[in-house]
This record gives C-alpha cells, structure tokens and sequence, in this order.
C-alpha cells in the first residue's frame, strides 16, 4: 500500500513538473542581458533658462510617461561603459542587446544641454530564456536601411550604328567583323 502511494505521488510530481516545469518565469528578469527602457523629460523643460536637464530628465521602464512628462524624442543615448549609442524615436525607448550583467550608466544628450546622467542595471537570468522586445520599441532612423538606388535603364535609342548587307548579315561596332543572320 504504502509502495503504490509512493509511486503515484512519485508520478503525480513528475507529470506536474513535466507540465508545468520547473517553476514560473522570473519576472524579475523579463529581459536578460538587455539594457531598455524609456526616457522621459518634464514638460516645458526645454523652454527653461536654467540650461540644465539634471532634475528634468528620467529614465523608466513604464511604456507610459508619468503625469507631466513626455518622451524624449531626438536625444541620444549612449552606454558609456560600451559606446554603443542610438537617437531615441517617438516614444523614448531605446535597447542595447545583448550586454552582460553589471550596472551601466546611460549618457543622455540633446543639443544645447549638458549631458545627464543615469544609471540602470542589466540582469542575467539563470534558466535559458528568450529576448522579450519591450512594448513600442522605436528603432534607431539610423538604422532604418535607406531604399536601394535605382539601376540605370538600358538605352531606349534604336542602335543605327550597323547596316545590311545583300545577304541579310549585319555588322556593328568597329573591327572584328561582328555579325548576325537577320530573321
């Protein structure tokens, strides 16, 4: 009695760990080796005398700007550890992939101010995972590929340069008695 009751909590905790593996998902790492997120600035701070961003700037996982700021669209972000740099589009949002773990510190500029400031983590998660695209990631327009150029179109002007002789052959071109049987 006592073997059957362990073979079906045995096969009961198997079958469980089968389908629901091994636990959930580590939500505090929703995107491993990835450094995003948002950035934000207070409303009317562009338009301040005091030329300093410092207190106006914030930097955020929410897609959603808090209540008196907007996005930062047209700075730069630049991870200073790496180089690595983009211009932030419509909603603020910008993503270096794939980093290590550790603290980076994030340079943001826009023309005219003195750089800001932050720093954001980035963590490694210890089951395999997968890259998670944050909502309403805006790619870089440097890195939007520009249309291929047109390929020049043959000439349209008919070729006279050749003539026919008694025996439908044509020559073109100069020398090398180039010719052709006409249809």
């Amino acid at each position: 009695m006592r073997l059957n009751l362990w073979l079906t909590l045995t096969f009961a905790a198997a079958f469980g760990f089968f389908l629901f593996g091994c636990g959930q998902e580590d939500i505090s790492c929703p995107n491993p080796n990835t450094l995003s997120g948002f950035v934000y600035v207070r409303q009317g701070a562009l338009e301040e005398t005091d030329g300093n961003l410092d207190d106006d700037v914030l930097v955020s996982d929410s897609p959603q700007p808090p209540a008196g700021f907007l996005p930062f669209k047209g700075a730069k972000v630049k991870v200073e550890e790496t180089g690595a740099s983009l211009e932030l589009g419509e909603r603020g949002s910008f993503v270096f992939h794939p980093l290590p773990a550790g603290t980076y510190t994030l340079v943001i500029e826009f023309e005219g101010f003195p750089p800001v400031r932050r720093t954001k983590s980035v963590c490694v998660s210890p089951s395999p995972s997968y890259y998670y695209r944050p909502p309403f990631y805006d790619p870089s327009p440097a890195f939007v590929p520009s249309p291929p150029k047109p390929s020049p179109q043959p000439s349209q002007q008919t070729d006279t340069s050749g003539s026919w002789d008694e025996g439908g052959l044509s020559s073109w071109g100069e020398g090398g008695g180039a010719s052709a049987r006409k249809r």
